[in-house]
């Protein structure tokens, strides 16, 4: 009898809740600025720059530029990314936090901290830090594969026959 009287009791549920690790989330927006940085470094005067990785073409162009941030978007297209279609990622730049954070993805709305889970989009919990991390491996899959194709011509290239 004392069996099924645990049996009909409500279970509680282990679960453990889903915090943020700041920490992390800040290391890794501040990894993403010095990246943008070193991709980009002329971001305060150019509009845009491009880089060719292989088949595909990863592109930045500044679409806001403000007194303490930037906003970029990343966009990325090419065979070598299994993505249907040209894709784009949102970044704000706060130069005097000298971090990047993903602001906005073209799959999705706008990021929030957490999420519950299982929601009707079936957004991991900690989906602001992955669009980070995707974000950061795209940036560095450029730098060290990546070609500008933004590079002025010499002289000895524009010389006619």
């Amino acid at each position: 009898m004392s069996d099924r009287t645990q049996q009909s009791r409500p279970r509680s549920r282990s679960r453990r809740t889903y915090h943020i690790d700041l920490s992390d989330l800040h290391a890794q927006c501040e990894a993403n600025y010095h990246r943008l940085v070193r991709l980009f470094p002329g971001y305060e005067q150019q509009p845009r720059c491009a880089f060719e990785v292989g088949d595909a073409v990863v592109e930045l162009e500044v679409t806001a530029r403000d007194r303490y941030t930037t906003d970029m978007r990343l966009r990325y297209q090419g065979s070598a990314i299994q993505m249907g279609s040209k894709s784009c990622l949102d970044l704000r730049l706060y130069h005097d936090a000298r971090m990047a954070e993903v602001v906005h993805c073209s799959t999705s709305r706008r990021f929030e901290a957490r999420y519950r889970y299982p929601n009707p989009e079936m957004l991991q919990r900690d989906e602001k830090f992955q669009q980070n991390r995707f974000a950061a491996e795209l940036m560095e899959f450029c730098l060290t594969n990546g070609r500008s194709t933004n590079a002025p011509l010499t002289d000895s290239d524009s010389a006619g026959p």
